[in-house]
């Protein structure tokens, strides 16, 4: 009988330590395989998201691990395109929750580069030739 108890407040003391496992560092190139074809709602659409045309940037404390530079959050975006060309960056966050789990935060789309580009450039004169 002692021995029953004794297992059961050993099993009740380390069940809360296995719930709880904190976040997984993941390198970037994880980062990228694991969002690749990813759907990210943004207001009311839902993004599709391709590794091929997103950039992801480890943000706050790294570890090292067989030389790979490792995170728990990322700041990350990606760019559309339309038949034309470049369409518009979304931008958005991601924090690690565990091994294959991630979290997607702050999605909202970037000002069309045109649109700044045409107001930076407004006030510019090139200097003349002499």
């Amino acid at each position: 009988m002692r021995a029953g108890v004794v297992l059961v407040a050993l099993l009740i003391a380390v069940a809360p330590a296995a719930a709880a496992t904190p976040a997984r560092y993941w390198s970037t190139t994880k980062v990228l395989h694991r969002i690749d074809g990813a759907t990210i709602p943004v207001g009311t659409r839902a993004v599709r998201v391709h590794s091929a045309t997103t950039l992801c940037a480890g943000q706050g404390t790294s570890i090292r691990r067989h030389g790979i530079r490792l995170w728990r959050r990322f700041a990350c975006t990606y760019t559309t395109f339309t038949k034309a060309g470049v369409d518009r960056d979304l931008d958005f966050r991601l924090r690690t929750l565990g091994a294959t789990r991630y979290a997607v935060s702050d999605a909202h789309w970037v000002r069309p580069a045109r649109a700044a580009a045409s107001e930076s450039s407004a006030g510019f004169r090139p200097p003349s030739g002499g």
